[in-house]
């Protein structure tokens, strides 16, 4: 089996080849070309890269030979989390990414400083939906270049990645919106959301495609998808904990901002079913409410704790892990890279 010591280096330099692709797609955009493209990379950059190692680890682990292939859908799936990230700011309101300015606050202030007519914040926000378009772009392209050397079922299960991402996007949206006393069905919808949206391009597929780019049996692809589930159910599970217990300097955002925007994790469920009336009172009074001052925020995380939520939690992460190892050592010949990384994701303090 072939490892590399850390494959990022690699990655970085194939991202960078798709955004020199889109750059020079938009050239004849002028400026507007320059602005997005400016973005794109500051946007590409900071991040771990773990989907795209966990790929390349796949690959390894399935005895796969061509690797400029993998590299391609690796470079392709970092540029789908580009786009992700870049859409979920504008839709969930996020000031600020990995520490800097989210790019809609980034072409808001351009817009500003330049006294252009029109609404500033509206440019921002379509600025980074464009962004975002552009990045989606980028990546099929990757995963284009990688189907023409190990064939169309890598096309076909990049395709089906982005559409359940999507869906389940506007599902996080929905439940973000609805009542939270609707509880018999919360945490069926809490779930599926991490089902769709986040344990299928963080595990599920990343997993798949760097099997079928080895050219793995279609049963162990199936295989890994399965496996894949449990593992991002527990990145998840461990990105709502740190968005509680993290520091922006290690986030890259405020502390509680999921509770701020409202999102509906397993941790706000377990506060609200199994706290007392206080506890209740005091994750609902700045669930969603962007106005929450830090001292609200910091009551609503000690109720959170002390109903027994984290706990919980902690204890469901270990589980899902479990699984998640189990599942990956019966699928793959040589499952210690993958493993690696299931350590790291669940272990993970940013």
């Amino acid at each position: 089996m072939r490892t590399v010591e850390d494959p990022r280096p690699e990655i970085a330099d194939r991202t960078a080849r798709l955004l020199a692709w889109a750059t020079a797609s938009m050239a004849p955009a002028g400026v507007a070309a320059a602005d997005i493209a400016d973005r794109l990379a500051a946007s590409s950059e900071g991040g771990k890269a773990f989907r795209g190692r966990l790929l390349l680890a796949a690959f390894d682990g399935c005895g796969g030979s061509d690797r400029e292939a993998a590299l391609e859908l690796a470079a392709a799936l970092e540029l789908f989390q580009t786009a992700a990230l870049l859409h979920d700011d504008v839709l969930d309101g996020s000031d600020t990414r990995r520490g800097r300015p989210a790019a809609h606050k980034v072409f808001e202030a351009q817009h500003r400083d330049a006294g252009w007519h029109g609404d500033a914040a509206a440019y921002g926000r379509a600025g980074a939906i464009l962004a975002g378009d552009v990045a989606l772009v980028a990546a099929q392209r990757g995963a284009t270049l990688a189907a023409r050397r190990v064939g169309d079922v890598v096309a076909d299960l990049f395709d089906e990645m982005a559409a359940l991402v999507t869906a389940g996007q506007h599902l996080d949206m929905r439940v973000a919106v609805s009542p939270v006393d609707a509880l018999p069905g919360l945490e069926r919808d809490i779930r599926t959301i991490m089902r769709s949206k986040t344990a299928s391009y963080t595990a599920e597929f990343p997993l798949a495609l760097g099997a079928a780019a080895a050219g793995a049996s279609a049963a162990t692809v199936s295989s890994l998808r399965e496996a894949g589930l449990p593992l991002g159910a527990a990145f998840q599970l461990r990105d709502d904990v740190l968005g509680l217990t993290g520091t922006p300097e290690r986030t890259g955002k405020p502390v509680g901002d999921d509770l701020r925007e409202g999102k509906r994790t397993l941790l706000v469920w377990h506060a609200v079913t199994a706290g007392d009336d206080a506890q209740r009172a005091a994750v609902l009074g700045v669930l969603g409410r962007a106005d929450a001052s830090a001292d609200e925020i910091r009551a609503a995380i000690d109720a959170i704790t002390a109903s027994g939520a984290l706990a919980a939690v902690e204890e469901q992460i270990a589980r899902e892990a479990a699984r998640a190892r189990d599942a990956l050592g019966a699928a793959l010949p040589d499952a210690s890279s993958v493993l690696a990384l299931v350590d790291a994701a669940v272990d993970r303090s940013a």
